[in-house]
């Protein structure tokens, strides 16, 4: 009966999202993206520039180009394999660019962890804790991946305004925007997923995160997706904030 239920709320959710049932069914589709999207959209009408970090196979990437058509989307992944998914899900896309690298706080190498489970790929190992929860993050293994700053990327890509930073970067997020402290005035909007509990090994959990996202400049805007256990429990939010500067 919770499956039917699911499958139900799934429907809803393209339909109310004006996307239709078919985007379901297709390559690189998602509830979970649709759904942050589409409420992201009732705050920000319009965005130009998308930079999608943790891009996975292209679902936030091609849901952001249904919501938002005339975004320059930028997606990076780092894990090679799913790299070649990602390109090969949005290769009917128009206006997104791919990267195989990852982003943080420095330039070089990165040891990740590559999960068999995609989703869970992190820098960070997977905890007990979500392993309990998500019995199929348990597998993983060590892999090294290039990494760079997003203040690199503003010296080398023309990004437009208003710019949304997406991460999704499992526990990483923090590290990211350390590498992105000169670029923060060209970002208007950030939006983040964040933990209650500890998903990974050492990650900040949401009040480090808030509290760190307020010192640089952002104000909170509304929760706009969420992950929660049968039980109802919430373990993760997806959060969207605003530069305060921004119109």
């Amino acid at each position: 009966m919770n499956f039917i239920f699911k499958i139900a709320d799934a429907a809803k959710v393209f339909l109310q999202s004006g996307r239709g049932l078919s985007a379901l069914w297709k390559k690189g589709g998602s509830i979970a993206s649709t759904t942050i999207l589409h409420n992201c959209k009732h705050y920000i009408p319009e965005i130009k520039t998308i930079i999608d970090v943790g891009a996975n196979q292209g679902q936030f990437a091609l849901s952001a180009r249904f919501f938002y058509p005339r975004a320059g989307i930028h997606s990076f992944e780092p894990v090679p394999a799913v790299f070649h998914t990602l390109q090969q899900n949005i290769s009917k896309a128009k206006g997104i660019s791919t990267y195989n690298f990852a982003l943080g706080s420095t330039n070089g190498f990165l040891e990740f962890f590559q999960n068999d489970y995609s989703h869970a790929s992190s820098a960070l190992h997977v905890s007990s804790i979500q392993q309990q929860f998500f019995p199929q993050t348990a597998s993983e293994h060590q892999i090294k991946v290039p990494v760079r700053r997003i203040d690199d990327l503003f010296r080398n890509i023309p990004f437009e305004a208003p710019v949304l930073l997406k991460l999704d970067v499992q526990g990483f997020e923090k590290e990211v925007l350390k590498g992105a402290a000169a670029s923060l005035d060209k970002i208007d909007y950030l939006l983040f997923e964040t933990s209650f509990v500890p998903m990974y090994e050492g990650e900040p959990l949401f009040d480090e995160m808030h509290n760190y996202v307020k010192e640089l400049g952002f104000e909170f805007i509304a929760p706009v997706g969420f992950c929660q256990t049968d039980a109802l429990q919430i373990l993760q939010m997806d959060l969207l904030y605003k530069r305060k500067t921004a119109a």
